[in-house]
């Protein structure tokens, strides 16, 4: 009788071990990545090449307030990509091909006075087919980060902690929302070098500290504070 208690008690065991094993032992979601090595690298922003370009309909009497507007945004994210060569797209069969002509040239020094030079920009044609408005294309190679889709990631049951994993979703928000601020997506790349020391402000220092001055900034009156102190009614 012993020995059978003994088996009984063996074969439980055995089994329970089974149960933890199965319990334990689950398939990544979609959209997480399987070999991560910690639970904060469940997700990760990807990067990807993509034309920054924006669409100018031809006008005879050069560029609007609207579409000057439209490329000095497109510049000002142009110096914050590094310059990198600008192509401007003239459609070859625009209906009125001197004003497509005197259109783009306009556009090109709108895009000259904006900071962008001239052996920066690069002009070529294209077919536009049967459009409803003629367009010039600018654009210019930037890098752009893709964070996960967190509505593709379906919830589970918070409370069942057995196996002690994290949940599915478990920084799908935070990966996502650093992918939609993040200034310059190159830096996921470490191809954004950094910008050189200011080497006239670091001898200033060192001469102060060599003669024994006082190298802190100095306090600026503004910033005097003073805590307030309450009287209580008497």
């Amino acid at each position: 009788m012993l020995s059978i208690k003994r088996l009984s008690l063996s074969a439980c065991l055995s089994a329970a071990g089974l149960l933890a094993a199965c319990a334990s032992s689950h398939a990544p979601a979609p959209g997480r990545i399987a070999d991560a090595p910690t639970a904060l690298d469940q997700y990760r922003i990807k990067t990807h090449d993509a034309p920054d370009q924006v669409g100018l309909t031809i006008h005879r009497d050069g560029l609007s307030p609207a579409q000057h507007d439209a490329l000095a945004a497109f510049a000002a994210r142009w110096r914050a990509a590094d310059g990198a060569v600008v192509t401007l797209q003239v459609p070859s069969d625009a209906p009125d091909a001197d004003a497509a002509r005197t259109f783009v040239m306009a556009a090109e020094s709108t895009l000259a006075v904006l900071g962008v030079p001239y052996d920066r920009l690069h002009t070529v044609s294209y077919i536009q087919g049967p459009a409803a408005k003629p367009l010039v294309l600018a654009s210019f190679n930037t890098v752009l980060a893709e964070g996960p889709d967190c509505g593709k990631v379906g919830w589970e049951n918070l409370s069942a902690t057995k196996d002690n994993q994290p949940y599915k979703k478990f920084g799908c928000t935070l990966v996502a929302n650093i992918a939609a601020q993040i200034a310059d997506p190159r830096d996921l790349r470490g191809e954004t070098a950094l910008a050189p020391a200011d080497n006239t402000r670091r001898m200033q220092i060192l001469s102060g500290y060599r003669t024994g001055k006082v190298t802190a900034s100095q306090k600026d009156s503004q910033a005097n504070g003073a805590v307030s102190q309450s009287v209580g009614a008497q």
